[in-house]
């Protein structure tokens, strides 16, 4: 059989960057009619690339492509082994790839259910995961380029968030910064959930006092104090 992208236009957008396997997956997901047409690249990073592209109807949607040979397989592991979702997987580069893209659909679909402010997801299939494009026109903004009218205001909105995402869907976000947090209108949307782990995991603490150092840090530069401790308080306590 050969494997073809819907059209010339779509090779155009991926040519020199995908495998052929990534060239199946995306195949199969326009297939099911999850993806229609895609139409450039957003962002080439080490270990994943980013693709606009339209669904079926027109609307624009994020592709996000997981690098399986550029992917940090150590790095990964920590945030899969110890997951009760996950056991018994193979630990593979190539299936932890596969299961690292299924874990960031899980994590988004729980945070979306639970009414936490992250892109929707719509599919994903191996190492490709599709979801909503957060932005009117282009993309919106990461945190630390968008310009603040109220930091202090931003701040409250992302604990808030996040208190949610514990509370209510359960998980931790376990990478949280200001590149993975995105301001759309004055509202904050996180994003980049694959290593989000469930509280119940034995490194969640860990991992969830990291994302509010984090936070805090770089809240302190815009002039914004609070106590870490607090805020920790602020997220866990019921």
């Amino acid at each position: 059989m050969t494997w073809t992208l819907k059209d010339s236009n779509d090779w155009k957008v991926v040519e020199g960057i995908l495998d052929i396997s990534t060239v199946k997956a995306i195949y199969h997901l326009q297939s099911r009619g999850i993806i229609g047409h895609l139409s450039g690249v957003v962002k080439e990073g080490k270990e994943s690339t980013i693709v606009v592209a339209d669904d079926k109807e027109g609307n624009k949607i994020i592709v996000k492509i997981f690098k399986i040979e550029a992917s940090q397989f150590q790095k990964m592991q920590k945030y899969i082994v110890g997951d009760k979702r996950f056991v018994g997987m193979k630990l593979g580069r190539r299936s932890l790839v596969f299961e690292w893209c299924r874990k960031e659909f899980s994590n988004l679909k729980r945070a979306d259910a639970a009414g936490v402010n992250v892109p929707r997801p719509i599919g994903f299939y191996r190492n490709v995961l599709v979801m909503e494009y957060i932005g009117n026109g282009g993309l919106s903004p990461k945190l630390k380029d968008a310009q603040l009218e109220s930091p202090l205001k931003v701040f409250n909105a992302i604990v808030r968030e996040l208190r949610k995402l514990y509370q209510d869907a359960g998980l931790v976000h376990a990478d949280l910064s200001e590149f993975n947090i995105l301001v759309k209108d004055g509202v904050v949307v996180i994003h980049d959930m694959g290593q989000s782990v469930e509280k119940s995991h034995q490194l969640a603490h860990e991992f969830l006092v990291r994302d509010v150092n984090n936070l805090c840090r770089y809240f302190e530069k815009l002039g914004v104090c609070r106590d870490k401790e607090k805020v920790l308080d602020e997220i866990i306590k019921t």
